[in-house]
């Protein structure tokens, strides 16, 4: 990377610190907002004081409605809806509705370090759920903390090398080993961002963490965060591994230019209403926390006139879109699966919408994770662009 990039780059960093960190925090010390203000300064984030105190957690005001639920369901299953009826038209093109098989054969063995990867997601499972199994010698709650987590993970990603390996004889881990291994330090930093965005609204907070204290707090979350980006990344190359996710089945589609003057006009006024409506009204806007980012993070790449990973959505091609969508909605299954159980979990309080749980998520919930896949794809197109590249020939 020559010295103009580098600079490129640094400035990139800069504009996108100062707006997504900056207005929110901007708006909250103009409005007045001195009660939330403290929560979003207060770290560690004791979020067990704040579920003790439902004054201070606004979303609690908000009881279930029915008519905010069938909004939401029906926005997400009409969004999907072209996707899954180009999926179904091409599995019924294959004959899989007769029970032929649509997925291409396997190209390779599964690696031993994908064995390794069964047997570390394994005891990372019983060390997460332990404490609730008598016949098992439990831990104090603080090594649960500490070691619990981040080997789930860690065998789930050397699986899904694996898998993509013996699918197609390829994954990011052997293919890209040093730039897929930036996408840890890029994502424990990308989910830090999330958490801060959190403190505004409170969809979620922790339990079991209220004996770690702030450099310990610091190290241990950002080693969970850090399995963020390559979970997805690594999902999403397998699913791109299966004819029905190949990039020819979504092209064709709707085209959308979003470096033209009215989508940016969108993205900015999505990126406006999101990062300050977030402090004013957070039982409103708490959906757009999950659309603002990437409308931000869209609109400076446009500025600094760089390559997208939405760039082909102009010419037809939704495959990119499609593909981490999905894979960050199946993270999001295995998240919540292995949170459930777990002795430091988070929970939820989702306003409007806090109905008909999935282990702790609220079912629509679940489509947050969407859109927050296209963010993955973003900021894993700025690392390693072939990650997200188009081609294959899978079909």
């Amino acid at each position: 990377m020559g010295f103009l990039e580098m600079t490129r780059r640094i400035v990139h960093y800069l504009v996108l610190a100062a707006v997504l960190v900056g207005t929110p925090l901007l708006c909250c010390i103009l409005g007045g907002h001195g009660q939330l203000l403290e929560g979003v300064t207060q770290f560690p984030p004791r979020t067990e004081d704040w579920g003790l105190r439902p004054e201070m957690l606004w979303n609690f005001r908000r009881p279930f409605n029915w008519w905010v639920f069938a909004a939401m369901v029906l926005f997400t299953a009409a969004s999907m809806f072209p996707f899954a009826r180009r999926a179904w038209r091409f599995l019924r093109s294959r004959g899989a509705d007769f029970g032929v098989p649509f997925s291409s054969p396997p190209r390779g063995r599964f690696p031993w370090w994908g064995w390794l990867g069964v047997a570390v997601l394994a005891a990372g499972w019983v060390l997460s759920w332990n404490y609730r199994f008598g016949w098992f010698p439990a831990f104090t709650p603080r090594v649960q903390v500490q070691v619990s987590y981040a080997p789930l993970w860690a065998g789930f990603i050397l699986i899904m090398n694996a898998l993509c390996v013996r699918r197609s004889g390829h994954s990011p881990m052997t293919d890209h080993p040093w730039a897929y291994a930036a996408t840890f330090p890029a994502s424990s930093l990308f989910w830090w961002f999330f958490e801060y965005l959190n403190r505004y609204v409170w969809n979620w907070y922790y339990l079991g963490v209220s004996d770690i204290g702030a450099v310990e707090y610091i190290v241990y979350a950002s080693v969970c965060f850090a399995s963020v980006l390559p979970a997805v990344c690594a999902v999403a190359a397998w699913l791109h591994t299966f004819p029905v996710f190949d990039d020819r089945v979504y092209r064709g589609m709707a085209c959308v230019d979003l470096r033209r003057r009215g989508w940016c006009l969108f993205l900015g006024t999505l990126a406006a209403a999101g990062l300050t409506g977030i402090v004013f009204v957070p039982d409103f806007a708490y959906p757009l926390l999950w659309l603002s980012p990437l409308a931000v993070f869209l609109l400076v790449q446009f500025l600094m006139r760089e390559k997208c990973v939405l760039d082909p959505l102009a010419d037809g091609d939704w495959s990119v879109f499609i593909r981490f969508a999905v894979a960050s909605l199946a993270c999001g299954f295995c998240w919540e699966t292995w949170n459930y159980y777990a002795f430091a979990k988070w929970v939820y309080a989702v306003p409007w919408v806090h109905g008909f749980q999935i282990w702790e998520m609220p079912v629509a919930g679940f489509a947050g994770y969407l859109p927050f896949g296209v963010e993955c794809a973003a900021v894993t197109a700025w690392i390693l662009p072939s990650l997200t590249a188009r081609g294959g020939d899978m079909v």
